[in-house]
């Protein structure tokens, strides 16, 4: 991106660390939904594929006239689209993502680190991307699209989305995924921490309508580790309902319910063909990115 504007959540210094993620990406063609890749699909687009004949109800918009002086034949010229793929980005602007720590970012700000990231690999692709954000409703709707200038206004949008409010998924996904066309690529980012415990059942319809799904899950090492010490007051950031609590004698039984709760969202994803990452603000958001794709290469 040769512009002199610098956007908070791709700084000139990320695009460097990209360039070595995008050679990982390249490798992934339309199979794996992800990567620099050709359409097998045929359309009308700048790069020409093959002739084929005339059938009565064919526009006469792509007649090779040329061909029909020479051979008195009729053929339309057919292309080759550079992409057929669509990406959206869908990200829990709820309040319970505005979690930090003195030693990590909040998690809404990792979670636009890395939706800004796959923003420019997607446009990198000449692939179309837009974006949804949400909370007790969708706050944010952007069409899927590639020029240049939808990537910014993307980034512009992202530096000024804040979290607040309390997380509805199931009713925001379910009304996000009838507006996602079919067979596109979709990457939500958010904790999962939401009050129905059904929510995951929104993106069913998502894969019913064939698009691949990857959920990343945004974890503060505190949540995961739990390293509390004494007697701690814990705030529910969504509702603002206070406990105390005796650290040692919940940190076994927070943690099993944690791991407990992840184990059940994959089981689901795995049975439902949607893949399921999590990640800790404690990593590098590029390190995190170069595993992900590192991974994926040898799936596919």
């Amino acid at each position: 991106m040769a512009n002199r504007t610098t956007y908070q959540y791709l700084p000139p210094e990320t695009l460097d660390s990209l360039r070595n993620i995008e050679l990982v990406a390249r490798h992934l063609v339309e199979g794996a939904m992800l990567g620099l890749h050709r359409s097998p699909y045929h359309g009308f687009s700048s790069e020409f594929a093959e002739y084929r004949k005339y059938t009565p109800g064919d526009s006469l918009k792509y007649l090779d006239w040329k061909v029909l002086a020479r051979t008195d034949r009729y053929y339309l010229k057919r292309f080759e689209e550079e992409t057929n793929l669509r990406s959206y980005i869908v990200l829990d602007q709820s309040a319970s993502m505005g979690m930090s720590d003195s030693a990590a970012p909040v998690k809404f700000n990792y979670a636009c680190y890395l939706a800004a990231a796959f923003m420019y690999l997607m446009h990198q692709q000449h692939d179309g991307v837009g974006l949804f954000t949400y909370s007790d409703e969708i706050r944010a709707a952007l069409d899927c699209k590639s020029s240049r200038t939808h990537l910014m206004d993307l980034l512009k949008l992202l530096e000024n989305l804040r979290p607040s409010g309390r997380s509805d998924a199931e009713h925001c996904l379910k009304l996000i995924a009838e507006r996602i066309p079919k067979r596109s690529l979709v990457i939500i980012f958010s904790d999962f921490f939401d009050y129905q415990p059904d929510f995951l059942a929104a993106l069913h319809h998502l894969t019913f309508k064939g698009c691949e799904v990857i959920l990343f899950q945004i974890l503060n090492e505190l949540e995961k580790k739990f390293p509390y010490k004494g007697l701690i007051e814990f705030e529910d950031i969504e509702t603002g309902a206070t406990i105390d609590l005796e650290s040692a004698a919940c940190r076994d039984y927070f943690l099993k319910e944690l791991e407990r709760y992840n184990a059940g969202l994959k089981n689901f994803c795995d049975a439902r063909k949607i893949a399921f990452e999590t990640l800790t603000t404690a990593t590098a958001f590029e390190k995190a990115l170069l595993a992900y794709f590192s991974k994926r290469e040898e799936l596919f």
